[in-house]
């Protein structure tokens, strides 16, 4: 079996799902880490919130085409895989999350970031 057993996870809850408008992106934090959490039209993600390229602050970011724009320079990752546009090879820690009676959680188990579509080198 691969992956953690879903009883293993911790959903700690971080906003009210109809708090959060189509577009949008907000910064919260998840015990000790910063995320980046938005909506892409009907779905919604959570990643690290620090643009690896210079640290910009992706909660300032905007939401284009299925993307998290970085609002320093542009960079484009994937709202679903965290993967940087031009270059797949850099990823941003993405987060499982889910919606239970309205409320967004996400997994802040021990090992809960995943780079899951992110070749390893």
């Amino acid at each position: 079996m691969y992956g953690r057993r879903v009883s293993d996870a911790c959903w700690i809850p971080v906003a009210r799902a109809s708090e959060l408008a189509a577009g949008e992106v907000v910064a919260i934090r998840v015990g000790d880490r910063e995320v980046a959490l938005g909506r892409d039209g009907e779905r919604y993600f959570a990643t690290q919130r620090r643009c690896p390229h210079h640290g910009a602050d992706l909660a300032d970011g905007i939401i284009a085409r299925g993307h998290l724009v970085c609002p320093q320079h542009g960079w484009r990752f994937c709202t679903v895989s965290g993967e940087l546009d031009v270059s797949p090879s850099v990823c941003l820690e993405v987060f499982p999350l889910r919606v239970v009676d309205g409320i967004i959680q996400v997994d802040h188990g021990a090992d809960s970031a995943k780079v899951p579509a992110c070749p390893t080198t």
